[in-house]
């Protein structure tokens, strides 16, 4: 029987080899384009656009400035734009651009492949499972 102290340890571990693994991996899949973070924020406004600084910093746990950063380089990669609300003038509205839109749906089809890929060693069963005891942890 193990003791429950090295399975916590042994389940650290395999923790950290497979996130690392696969963020290494997603950056492969982003490529040069932009970085994971930027890829994250075009992917949020993707689906839920427009939005605007203070939510997307609420959303994402960061401060504004953190979000207008990120904002001027996906801006500037021609990916989103900002436009003053129709209803409040005072008010910047970050909009994703239809490039933006069309480099999402690319990088999460190859997204979407590589985790097909990754994941096709577990069964259906074993995936529900797997699911179930990480929320079992939340």
């Amino acid at each position: 029987m193990h003791n429950r102290i090295d399975l916590f340890l042994e389940l650290e571990h395999v923790f950290r080899l497979f996130f690392r693994q696969y963020r290494k991996d997603l950056n492969k899949l982003i490529g040069d384009t932009m970085t994971g973070t930027e890829y994250s924020f075009l992917y949020h406004l993707s689906t839920k656009s427009p939005q605007i600084v203070t939510e997307l910093s609420q959303e994402f746990h960061v401060s504004v400035s953190h979000i207008t950063h990120i904002i001027d380089q996906l801006e500037s990669k021609e990916l989103v734009f900002r436009r003053r609300s129709q209803t409040d003038k005072r008010v910047v509205e970050i909009h994703i651009s239809e490039q933006g839109n069309s480099c999402v749906n690319e990088i999460s089809q190859r997204k979407h492949e590589y985790i097909a890929a990754q994941f096709s060693k577990l069964t259906t069963n074993e995936l529900v499972k797997l699911t179930q005891l990480f929320k079992k942890m939340m």
